[in-house]
């Protein structure tokens, strides 16, 4: 049996409940009890080393299954939080879930903060290729020959930045470039998860496509492409750009969260 069916059968007899699966309840300790160590979340009942909303990979590590959007706390209560928004004096917090817009114009300092106020923190480079490439090493997360149709990352325009501000050329700065009209236009991001067939071996979806995603390094490192650019610097898992600093940010980048397994 193959990787991907032994991934849907499973999934196909797990619940969906806003976007975050039921598993069975885990007992490696053989007693009829969850471990001590799992995480119980008792909203849904889920039982495991990750909370529901994050897939484990390689017994190691856990990772946001799909791509993060974010909350603000307005001095009372976390609310929601416009994914089109530069980040700036805002104390924001990572949230993973199904069906989002995910967020966009945020630098890898604000987003390993966002990471660190929701009890996480920016996944690795390893951790991040992990979850992107399988055991197998596949250069996209859903195997080795490329699909136009599985991920997003085919922007069906010009540019996004010159679609938005044309016929005006001089938009290559940082106030143009963090527009929150870009990434508002028709054909750019998708919700979370929307993309079915992006999705790696552990159930991690839009790896490859849709935002860049940040990873722990302070010199500044984004993976994984983004919806009008998959190919520049990299094929699908293997897109790297080193270019800019940590505390760069435009309209392209976004980010995911890991945390150790409980």
């Amino acid at each position: 049996m193959s990787k991907r069916l032994l991934f849907t059968l499973l999934l196909t007899g797990c619940e969906l409940l806003g976007g975050r699966t039921r598993h069975p309840p885990v007992d490696d300790d053989s007693d009829g009890n969850p471990l001590d160590s799992d995480v119980v979340d008792t909203d849904t009942g889920f039982v495991g080393p990750c909370s529901p909303e994050m897939a484990l990979v390689d017994d190691s590590f856990c990772v946001d299954r799909w791509e993060a959007h974010t909350e603000e706390f307005d001095g009372s209560a976390w609310v929601p939080s416009s994914p089109f928004a530069t980040i700036g004096p805002r104390e924001v917090r990572a949230v993973s879930s199904a069906g989002a817009t995910p967020q966009g114009y945020i630098s890898a300092d604000e987003a390993a903060v966002a990471c660190e106020a929701a009890g996480k923190r920016l996944c690795s480079s390893v951790e991040w290729l992990a979850s992107c490439r399988s055991p197998d090493g596949r250069t996209y997360p859903y195997g080795n020959i490329y699909d136009p149709n599985a991920c997003n990352d085919t922007y069906e325009g010009g540019h996004p930045v010159l679609d938005f501000f044309s016929p005006e050329t001089d938009v290559w700065d940082t106030a143009h470039l963090n527009d929150p009209g870009i990434n508002q236009q028709p054909n750019t991001l998708t919700l979370t998860g929307q993309k079915a067939g992006c999705v790696s071996d552990a159930g991690v979806y839009d790896l490859h496509g849709n935002v860049h995603e940040w990873v722990e390094d302070a010199d500044g490192t984004f993976r994984g492409g983004f919806y009008a650019d998959g190919v520049m610097n990299g094929a699908g898992c293997t897109y790297v750009t080193t270019a800019h600093s940590s505390n760069y940010h435009d309209y392209s980048t976004g980010f995911r969260c890991c945390s150790d397994p409980q």
